[in-house]
């Protein structure tokens, strides 16, 4: 049979249970705190590096906005909207839009802009963006691939495309590109 210990007189008993209860509830108390401090750092380095900035670009003409990385430039020309970037010349983003500028034009309509698009282009198809439908297809230039989309609003159309050398057609551009598509608002 085992002998019981007898507690050491020189400590009293209520001492080392305070003691002793005190670093076992501290200790499941810290290691929560540390735990989710460590989950915000990580969570936060993790949405910084997959967070791009972005800015808002409206056109002259106040028919159509958007919003792009701000490591890209636009330049415009002709009522063409052309979004590069300066170190990476081996694609571009253009948007150029046209209003109708009277009554008797009747609204955008997606189905007949479909039809239209695939006379010339039978791999057109209807895509849905965040908030509203487009006309959406592909085309190849060469060594260059691009990719359309036509948006419309209720009186203001929008051609937008995505134009790359081959090992460039589908990238992070692209994907900007994309989420400038979906970004857009159209009178």
């Amino acid at each position: 049979m085992r002998e019981i210990q007898q507690w050491p007189k020189s400590i009293p008993r209520r001492i080392v249970a305070n003691r002793l209860f005190v670093h076992i509830s501290i200790f499941p108390a810290l290691t929560l705190i540390l735990a989710a401090c460590f989950f915000l750092i990580v969570a936060a380095f993790t949405n910084c590096s997959n967070m791009q900035k972005t800015k808002q670009f409206e056109s002259d003409n106040k028919w159509f906005k958007l919003t792009y990385p701000v490591s890209w430039q636009v330049e415009s020309e002709d009522g063409i909207y052309t979004f590069t970037e300066a170190l990476d010349q081996s694609w571009a983003f253009q948007i150029s839009a046209y209003r109708a500028t009277h009554d008797t034009i009747p609204d955008f309509s997606i189905n007949e802009e479909l039809q239209s698009a695939i006379e010339n282009h039978p791999t057109a198809k209807i895509i849905t963006l965040p908030n509203r439908k487009a006309v959406y297809y592909t085309e190849r230039k060469g060594s260059s691939l691009l990719q359309i989309w036509i948006i419309g609003g209720k009186r203001c159309k929008a051609f937008c495309s995505y134009t790359a050398d081959a090992p460039a057609t589908k990238n992070a551009n692209f994907n900007a590109s994309q989420e400038a598509v979906n970004s857009m608002e159209i009178q």
